[in-house]
Order: C-alpha cells, then structure tokens, then sequence
C-alpha cells in the first residue's frame, strides 16, 4: 500500500459546476467587504499613531500645546 488510498466520502463536485446561482454576486459582496476592513484598520492605525505623535509634541512642549500644567514640574506654572 505505497501511500495510497480511497477516498473516504462521496466525490467533490467539479470545479467548473457552480455550486450556488448566486455565487459571484456574493463572492463580490465579501471580497468587498474584506477590503472595506482593511483600509477602517489601515486608517485606525494611521489616526492612533498620529495621536501619539502629537501627544509626544505635546509632551515635548507644554507651553505651545494648551495643557493644563498636569505634566509640568509642582509648583511652577507652564505658560510662564
């Protein structure tokens, strides 16, 4: 038995036979819904790391930003 054996279930269909009517309108639907995702992450990532590097602007110059003062030493006044 060199590897070989039979087939545990009934054939597969053919790939040439469409399984479904409407089986291109729906691989359409999802391939499209697949790269809608993908570029709502790509644009959530892109609008995360833009925040981060205005917060580390921010952090590097406190008196141009409008913070409060919280990150500034205690005591002292940010503005002055």
């Amino acid at each position: 038995m060199r590897g070989r054996h039979t087939p545990a279930g009934p054939p597969r269909p053919k790939a040439d036979s469409p399984a479904r009517a409407d089986s291109g309108s729906t691989a359409l639907l999802k391939k499209l819904a697949l790269w809608t995702g993908l570029a709502l992450c790509i644009a959530f990532i892109a609008w995360v790391a833009w925040g981060f590097v205005q917060f580390d602007n921010d952090i590097d110059h406190p008196r141009e930003g409008g913070f409060s003062g919280w990150q500034c030493d205690a005591g002292r006044d940010c503005g002055s």
